[in-house]
């Protein structure tokens, strides 16, 4: 394997200065989005403020004792335009007559450059909810408006009698397009600063790259020589800042590698992940010679197992064992068990070796239990999923298990070329006796009193002492 060399957009540098981009035009539009809504909104709070000041000293000098005279119409005409036309950004005002709910009716009205609207012309408010609230005070428009007359922003205030009822509103309408002014300000304000930090980005880019290739490609061509296998290879950076650090750790890392090679090898050998981690923590350790120890042996076996392998092909057999062994070392490992052996369809494991494991003994017995569940999960997994009537038919799988505490001999067995983790002695064939005598006595977990001792065990059903084959002396059994 060659050291790759990387096109332009492929480059770490380049793809770090995209991304410092990125975040620099996202700041400046967000900063820019800000700006504009900071500015449009003091923008329309002062054009709101002004048509409400507007609207309500117009409405203060309406005569509600002449609303219904159309000679007062035309004063009012006159007052509007008289008020609105010397102010080049309103564009109209009026006042209308509140006949209930949406109803309206002009009595006065100014329109830029327009008549104006007839007295008594009826007027449907029904899309304009503000201007029907403003019977109840005065009310200006949240945002501008964009219509057929451009963009404005409206105000209105109540006209109220002698006794304080609202019997028309007063509204004016103002120009509202210098808010659109400061978003193409703001814009191209935004516009020129991201140019500006784009220019800026490219001439960081350009010696950020200068200062980045070096290391990185010496630590690229390193990797590939670790990936070659060529393990004494070194990055070698004398640096004091965070690609001196990488070199450091890489070459540790290279070294720890040469070293792991040796481990590798020798760990291939051994089934457990325990014992490999336990040889990789202290290479000295007594496996290679086996130590006495106590533990709880369990001992696992399918029920029927055999009758069900005559009725398979073989890879249905390979399928249906290895989803049942799986499950089960999932659950052994989770009981910090530690799995000795797989033969066909039995499990071997023991708690408290090669490791250390406190209350190995409950763990084993709580592992057990746990065990019996995650296989009543499987069966109902693999009817749901119709693998257990093309495996089983009928049938759903059982096991038996077999559970001793006592004394063993752990440690590797084997030869030169082939070596194997194993625990040896009487509780280990106490184990495998008891998981076959599930069968004589119809149960599916036997454990010793032994293990009830060590474990604190309360319940179970306490099934007397039971000779046991190929051990003189019986044993008495507990079954859960």
């Amino acid at each position: 394997m060659s050291s790759e060399r990387l096109g332009v957009f492929r480059r770490f540098h380049v793809r770090l200065t995209l991304l410092y981009a990125s975040a620099v035009l996202v700041v400046l539009g967000s900063l820019g989005g800000f700006a504009y809504a900071r500015l449009a909104s003091d923008e329309i709070d002062d054009l709101r403020d002004r048509l409400v000041a507007l609207a309500t000293a117009f409405a203060s000098g309406v005569d509600t004792t002449r609303i219904d005279d159309s000679g007062y119409g035309a004063d009012l005409n006159r007052r509007l335009a008289a008020v609105a036309s010397p102010t080049a950004d309103i564009t109209s005002a009026w006042c209308f007559k509140a006949h209930g709910g949406s109803r309206f009716s002009f009595v006065g009205d100014y329109t830029r450059g327009k008549a104006s609207e007839p007295f008594g012309k009826e007027y449907d408010a029904t899309g304009v909810p503000l201007l029907q609230q403003a019977i109840f005070g005065a009310v200006a428009e949240e945002a501008p408006v964009h219509d057929a007359f451009g963009v404005t922003l409206s105000g209105y205030a109540p006209v109220l009698d002698a006794s304080g009822t609202a019997v028309a509103v007063v509204g004016f309408d103002v120009d509202a397009s210098a808010v659109d002014s400061i978003r193409r300000d703001v814009l191209w304000v935004s516009l020129l600063a991201s140019l500006a930090a784009a220019l800026l980005l490219a001439g960081v880019a350009g010696v950020a790259g200068r200062m980045l290739r070096g290391p990185l490609w010496r630590v690229i061509d390193a990797t590939t020589q670790i990936a070659d296998g060529r393990l004494a290879a070194r990055v070698g950076l004398v640096r004091e800042d965070e690609f001196g650090v990488l070199g450091r750790h890489f070459d540790a890392m290279a070294q720890g590698l040469e070293e792991r090679e040796f481990l590798r090898t020798t760990f291939g050998r051994f089934v457990s992940n325990d014992v490999a981690l336990r040889l990789l923590k202290d290479r000295s350790a007594t496996l290679s010679t086996g130590e006495e120890r106590v533990v709880t042996v369990l001992f696992s076996d399918l029920a029927g197992y055999s009758t069900v392998a005559e009725r398979l092909e073989p890879p249905q057999v390979v399928a249906m064992l290895n989803d049942y062994v799986g499950a089960m070392t999932e659950v052994i490992a989770a009981h910090e068990g530690c799995v000795i052996e797989f033969l066909g369809d039995a499990i071997l494991a023991v708690f408290g070796a090669p490791n250390n494991v406190p209350n190995h003994a409950r763990r084993a017995v709580d592992c057990a239990l746990a065990m019996r569940r995650a296989l009543l999960e499987l069966n109902v997994r693999w009817r749901a999923s119709g693998a257990s009537a093309r495996w089983l038919g009928e049938h759903e799988l059982a096991a038996r298990i077999g559970i001793h505490t006592g004394p063993v001999v752990a440690g590797t067995m084997g030869s030169e070329l082939r070596l194997k983790y194993a625990v040896v002695g009487d509780t280990v064939n106490v184990a495998a006796r008891l998981e076959q005598l599930n069968k004589e006595l119809g149960t599916s977990i036997l454990v010793t009193a032994a293990v009830a001792a060590a474990a604190g065990l309360e319940g179970g059903q306490p099934l007397g002492a039971h000779p046991v084959k190929g051990r003189l002396r019986s044993v008495d059994v507990i079954s859960l």
